[in-house]
C-alpha cells in the first residue's frame, strides 16, 4: 500500500491520497500532520511519498521521519522532497517553516559520516538508498529512505 502525504492537487492512483482537509473528491484521509501520532496504523505502507509537505509542519524532520518510520513496514520507503535552503523560491512561500541541504538526509542513516556522529539524534535507522539531491532548478531536494530494522 502506498501513502501520498500532502497529495495538494497532485493525487496518484492506487495510493492513499492524503492532505490537511477535504479540498477534493481524491483526498482519501483529511488530516492535521501536526497532530501525533498521524492516523495510520503502525507498519501499514510499504511507500510514503512525501513531495513538499514535511516543510509545512511545526514539528522537525526528525519528528515526521521518525512518524514515517512507524507507519512504513520493514523495508519500506520514504521518498521525500524539500525546499532547498539555498533557493530564494524556497522562502517565497510563507507557510514553509523549514529549510535543508542535501546532506539531511545522512543523519538518519548510520552507516554515512553524518549517521555515524548523530546515531543519537532518533533511535529509528534508515538506509539512505538515494542520496540527497538537487532538483534541476536548485529549489528543492530530494532523497530516498529505506526503513531498517532497530538492532
Amino acid at each position: 500500500m502506498r501513502l501520498n502525504l500532502g497529495c495538494g492537487s497532485a493525487p496518484l492512483v492506487n495510493s492513499i491520497n492524503h492532505d490537511r482537509v477535504f479540498h477534493s473528491l481524491y483526498v482519501d484521509v483529511a488530516w492535521d500532520l501536526n497532530i501525533l501520532p498521524w492516523p495510520w496504523e503502525d507498519e501499514q505502507f510499504t511507500i510514503i511519498i512525501a513531495k513538499a509537505v514535511l516543510e509545512h509542519l511545526d514539528h522537525n524532520l526528525l519528528t515526521s521521519v521518525n512518524e514515517c518510520w512507524r507507519i512504513l513496514k520493514p523495508g519500506g520507503h520514504v521518498y521525500i522532497k524539500l525546499p532547498a535552503w539555498d533557493s530564494v523560491i524556497s522562502y517565497q512561500d510563507p507557510t514553509h517553516k523549514w529549510f535543508y541541504a542535501p546532506r539531511a538526509f545522512e543523519y538518519f542513516d548510520p552507516d554515512t559520516p553524518l549517521g555515524k556522529q548523530y546515531f543519537f539524534y532518533t533511535p529509528f535507522k534508515w538506509k539512505l538508498l538515494v542520496p540527497g539531491a538537487y532538483n534541476p532548478g536548485h529549489t528543492s531536494i530530494t532523497g530516498t529512505l529505506q526503513k531498517v530494522f532497530n538492532d
